[in-house]
Formats: C-alpha cells, sequence, structure tokens
C-alpha cells in the first residue's frame, strides 16, 4: 500500500553539505499556508543505478465536501518500471479525501485502486469522528472497525503534515492505519540549513532535513527508519527521501514540481 507515505515519506539520491547550523530563512507553513495549494509532484524511485518506477502526486483544491466537511482531494500515482527484474509491472492509485482543523490534515476517506490486477477499491477506509470508528474494507468486504480517539489518516495526510514541522526544533507523531492495525509515524525535526543539489529546481537549493521511523509494515514493505529532505521556502517541497522496501534501501527523488495556482 510508499505511495503511502510515500507518502509516509519522501527521500535521497544527492550529496547535501552542511553550510551553517542557523535555522532557515522562513518559518515552517501553517495549515493555512498549505490548504488551497494546488500542486504536481512527479518523483522517480532508484535502488542504486536501477529506475524502480515513479510517484505521482496531485493536490486537488476545487471545492468538496464529504460527510458535511469542506475536503480536499489528494490522489498518489505509484507505477514500476515494467523492465526491472523481479519488478514487472504494478500500478496503484492511492485516492484520499483530506479534511482540516487549525492545526492539522487528517482523513476521511482512503482507499486503492489496483490497476495491475485490476481491482478497483481493493483496500478503502472510511474515517468516522462521531461513532470514533474506523472501517475498514478490503475488495467491498468490511474487514474490521478500530478505534478512532483523535485525527488519523492512512499515509497521504503525513504529506501535508511533515512539512508543517520541517525546518523547526522538533519531534512529532502522526497515527496511520495500515491493514487491520494501528500505527504511528514518528518524525524528528531539525531546524539547520544544507545545500541540497535539486533536479526539479535546477541546481543548489538551501534545505532541511528530517529523520523518523514508521512502527508499520506498509506498501511494497515500507517500515522502519526513513529520512527526508524539504526545500527551505515558505511551503517546505518534499524534495527526497530515503526509505527501506522489500527490495532494500530506496531513493524517491522530485524531478518535477508545478503550482498551479
Amino acid at each position: 500500500m510508499i505511495a503511502r507515505i510515500v507518502l509516509i515519506a519522501l527521500f535521497l539520491c544527492c550529496k547535501a553539505v552542511a553550510v551553517d547550523a542557523n535555522p532557515p530563512d522562513d518559518p515552517p507553513p501553517d495549515i493555512d499556508d498549505l490548504w488551497n495549494l494546488e500542486e504536481s509532484f512527479l518523483y522517480e524511485v532508484r535502488y542504486g543505478f536501477f529506475k524502480l518506477g515513479t510517484v505521482e502526486v496531485e493536490v486537488h483544491t476545487r471545492d468538496t465536501v464529504y460527510n458535511g466537511k469542506d475536503a480536499r482531494q489528494f490522489t498518489n500515482v505509484i507505477k514500476s518500471n515494467p523492465s526491472v527484474p523481479m519488478v514487472g509491472y504494478r500500478e496503484v492509485h492511492y485516492h484520499s479525501m483530506l479534511t482540516r482543523n487549525d492545526t492539522i490534515p487528517y482523513g476521511l476517506k482512503f482507499w486503492s485502486d489496483n490497476y495491475h490486477d485490476e481491482i478497483m477499491e481493493e483496500y478503502l477506509y472510511e474515517y468516522d469522528y462521531d461513532e470514533g470508528v474506523v472501517r475498514y474494507f478490503e475488495e467491498g468486504e468490511k474487514k474490521k472497525e478500530m478505534e478512532l480517539n483523535e485525527p488519523a489518516d492512512g499515509g497521504p495526510a503525513i504529506f501535508y503534515y511533515s512539512r508543517l514541522h520541517a525546518g523547526a526544533d522538533r519531534n512529532v507523531r502522526y497515527p496511520i492505519y495500515i491493514g487491520e492495525e494501528q500505527g504511528e509515524v514518528n518524525i524528528n525535526n531539525k531546524a539547520e540549513v544544507k545545500r541540497y543539489d535539486s533536479k526539479a529546481f535546477g541546481g543548489n537549493v538551501d534545505a532541511v532535513f528530517s529523520t523518523g521511523k514508521a512502527d508499520f509494515e506498509g506498501p511494497f514493505g515500507f517500515s522502519g527508519d526513513f529520512e527526508a529532505i524539504f526545500k527551505a521556502d515558505e511551503f517546505r517541497i518534499p524534495l527526497e527521501a530515503k526509505v527501506k522496501v522489500w527490495v532494500g534501501n530506496v531513493r524517491v527523488r522530485l524531478v518535477e514540481y508545478e503550482r498551479h495556482n
């Protein structure tokens, strides 16, 4: 199911050299800064010299109401490189309906469409905050209800949440529902600026770095420790991640970025 962080995360390929220990000029954005951005991201996923595939992220800000709440649709598409041995063709589309409170984003609905096996809504999560439960379905069959006592998600909300803290000296956590269990992502943020060679932005940019740990096993075997790199601007654009999946440590690097509004 990293679509989900690559969602849950986003990470490493280039050299980054510390230039000072000062915090970035711009503080992290707040939820108001990010909520109305309509953005597109294209990431390459690499294992050594092999390009394993791509991750496309789309954030839509058109007016949407879901279960009576103002919502945003978040789409994350993972496509494998079919020419890589032992990988073959894999394509999964992850969709989220996200809403927000005064400080953080959280999930209302999350589902995945498995295109390589032609299974739509292979996994689906409904977050019912009034009843205090998460309902989990597999291929239309209800599998489990889990307790829900705080804002949570199936992964994509981390794409927002991590940006709200990148470049600040603080440690944060976020609850994630994977399979039939609740786990959490812990993120350690540092207020230290480094130079980073960004393909998406045509050369060296100021960046801030975070490390963290996921205490669950997610899509493609994602688990354990990870690293993340964000542009040190007012929007903390996720530039790169290094995560562990079933083939080993992979790099997820931003190669194209567009802000539509």
